[in-house]
């Protein structure tokens, strides 16, 4: 059902590319809760979210390109993360079929990629949903889940699409804009069957601007990620026999600490992010649970970077066992533990071996920074991200992360999420003015 946004005309108004109506469309599509099934939601959901951009999209004139999913053996690959392939494996025709991606453009259908701007954000959102609210008013904010990441963005690039071709009527003979809209970047998933996808069926284009929260700055450089798993798989006991027991929440306790300082510090020499994650064995007061496991993620710049601090974790893993064995050398409690410490402690990795991004182009940059774009080193400051677009890259196209609001300061992944509705209206009004400018540099140089 179409939600009203009452009083939004003081804040956004008909004249702007974002008006009333947009922001009337992207309060219906954050009240869809699309949270990615690997933070806990319904995978079908994602589906029903295509279902309200969609119908958006076609009131303002765009035509539907695609909308589907890739067969399952598209993720039999080993860059795939394993929560991804288990998900297809358990569930190979359902799973998939909520999860559809979707391409809409304006322009010209035989333009060709290299005569075409994408601009991509994704409909999946972090858990737990939050239902949109709107103040209004001369700082009027969104509030909810997908505000920053990544509804808002994208429905403003939306706007300032159809804003384009509606301006400038010769943009449909000229250019093709494809909007992309996708699932699976959250939770882990890394765009293994949403962005990787549509690139791998050619939907590119000679600019690809991915839009996430980057305080309207272009990167086009981000980080991946990889995943390793500490898995304890051992006995359980009683709280009256506590020495009988592998306690799970004392070894991966006392690695989350042991690797945070040995680990750590490599890292950050290296410019790479370690995040010591989420442990978990149980919760319940009255026993020792022999079972458990601790997640890690690494964000790294570059292959050798990723390889060298996967190298290193690996061989920190017997001076794990060496200090644990020495600390608790004396302690009956856990001697079961440093006793059968190379049986039940085991390392593998849910997530490895993703590419990066990492490209320039002068010609599109100039473009950019010619609309308000300008292009921040986010290497150089670690202000840098992982996202999907690090399946963009190739040939004769150049790929940037641009959007409106931050990741930090707006409180994505938080549940104070939310948004300024000027600063949606004002990138709207950007790519309005990159589409514009993107046609007219195509004209002059067909025109040499």
């Amino acid at each position: 059902m179409k939600r009203e946004v009452a009083g939004a005309g003081p804040t956004v108004t008909e004249r702007e590319p974002f008006g009333r109506a947009e922001l009337e469309w992207l309060v219906e599509l954050m009240a869809v809760a699309s949270v990615s099934p690997f933070e806990g939601g319904r995978a079908e959901a994602t589906g029903v979210a295509q279902g309200v951009f969609l119908a958006g999209a076609r009131a303002r004139g765009f035509r539907q390109v695609l909308l589907g999913s890739p067969p399952a053996d598209f993720l039999d690959a080993p860059d795939v993360p394993a929560t991804v392939r288990d998900a297809v494996r358990d569930e190979p025709a359902g799973f998939l079929a909520g999860q559809p991606s979707s391409v809409v453009a304006l322009g010209r259908a035989d333009a060709g990629p290299e005569r075409r701007l994408v601009v991509n954000f994704h409909l999946d959102t972090v858990g737990p949903h939050i239902d949109p609210s709107v103040t209004t008013g001369p700082f009027g904010v969104l509030r909810g889940r997908g505000a920053v990441d990544d509804k808002g963005p994208g429905i403003a690039a939306a706007a300032g699409i159809a804003a384009a071709f509606a301006a400038a009527p010769w943009l449909a003979e000229t250019i093709e804009v494809q909007l992309q809209a996708v699932a699976g970047e959250e939770g882990g998933a890394m765009g293994s069957y949403g962005t990787r996808w549509l690139v791998s069926r050619g939907l590119t284009g000679r600019l690809m601007l991915f839009a996430e929260p980057t305080g309207g700055r272009v990167m086009d450089a981000c980080t991946a990620a990889m995943t390793p798993r500490f898995r304890v798989n051992g006995k359980d006991s009683t709280d009256d026999h506590p020495a009988y027991g592998h306690n799970a929440t004392v070894i991966l306790g006392f690695l989350a600490d042991f690797l945070a300082r040995r680990l750590g510090p490599r890292a950050a020499e290296l410019g790479a992010k370690l995040c010591v994650a989420g442990l978990h064995t149980g919760d319940a007061h009255n026993r020792v649970y022999g079972t458990g496991e601790l997640l890690l993620n690494i964000a790294y710049q570059n292959a050798g970077q990723a390889a060298e601090l996967a190298q290193a974790l690996e061989a920190l893993l017997p001076l794990a066992r060496a200090e644990f064995a020495a600390a608790h050398a004396d302690n009956p409690l856990t001697a079961v533990a440093v006793a059968d410490w190379d049986t039940v402690v085991s390392l593998d990795w849910l997530k490895r071996g993703l590419p990066v991004l990492d490209n320039r182009d002068p010609a599109m940059e100039s473009l950019l920074a010619d609309v308000g774009f300008a292009r921040h080193d986010g290497l150089a400051d670690g202000s840098a991200f992982t996202c999907d677009a690090i399946w963009a890259p190739g040939p004769g196209r150049y790929v940037a992360v641009c959007g409106p609001g931050r990741l930090d300061t707006n409180g994505a992944h938080t549940p104070g999420e939310f948004v300024a509705l000027a600063d949606l209206a004002d990138y709207a009004r950007r790519i309005k003015e990159l589409v514009l400018r993107f046609g007219a540099a195509l004209t002059e140089e067909t025109n040499r």
